[in-house]
């Protein structure tokens, strides 16, 4: 199986009481979890994966009409699926793509369309039939959904510039890269360090074009 990248991104909750309750909750998940993928790999990381996969079930089962738990429940799983045999991934993947489903029938424009971009990702990276679900079209109406719901983001652009280099369309890629590259990050931001590791891979990008 292709190595799959993983994302996910941060965006304001809704303002009241329930919404505070689930920010507060999915915001502690969120950072054990980027701490825990930072971590060096360890006997016990995969188990604390588990933990916090558990822990964010809880949010989700809590907040059944909520995007947000649903799209860190996928990134989890798919950090997960990183050090998994090939069987063991191909589930977790398929778990997390059924996710990522709920999520963009609830609010595709939810963490600015983070669940749109990590589905075109999974359709794009994952093999295609028998295998598993790889579907080149299916990925690129994703990433362009991603891009109307956030024309000027990093990572959206990234990643729909990096499908098309995927595609042999460089001379294309190249006007994705540039916005990628000239977007603002705002380094206050949760998502800041992965946001800025996007933005360098898109620099690198179309230095290897030139």
């Amino acid at each position: 199986m292709k190595k799959l990248i993983f994302v996910v991104f941060l965006l304001l909750f809704t303002q009241g009481v329930y919404a505070d309750t689930m920010q507060d909750s999915v915001s502690k998940i969120e950072a054990n979890w980027i701490n825990t993928s930072e971590a060096e790999s360890t006997p016990e990381k995969q188990n604390m994966f588990l933990q916090l996969a558990e822990d964010i079930s809880d949010v989700v089962v809590a907040f059944p009409s909520q995007a947000d738990p649903l799209i860190l429940k996928s990134a989890i799983l798919l950090t997960m699926a990183e050090d998994a045999s090939s069987f063991v991934a191909l589930g977790l993947v398929k778990q997390a793509k059924e996710l990522l489903a709920r999520a963009i029938d609830i609010d595709p424009e939810a963490r600015e369309g983070s669940a749109l971009v990590t589905m075109g990702i999974l359709y794009y990276k994952v093999p295609g039939w028998p295998v598993a679900f790889g579907d080149n079209d299916a990925a690129e109406t994703y990433l362009l959904k991603a891009l109307k719901v956030n024309p000027d983001g990093v990572t959206s652009n990234y990643f729909y510039a990096e499908f098309l280099l995927e595609q042999g369309k460089g001379d294309q890629a190249v006007s994705y890269l540039n916005k990628a590259i000239g977007a603002t990050l705002d380094p206050k931001n949760t998502s800041f360090k992965i946001k800025a590791k996007h933005k360098a891979k898109a620099k690198a990008a179309l230095a290897n074009l030139s």
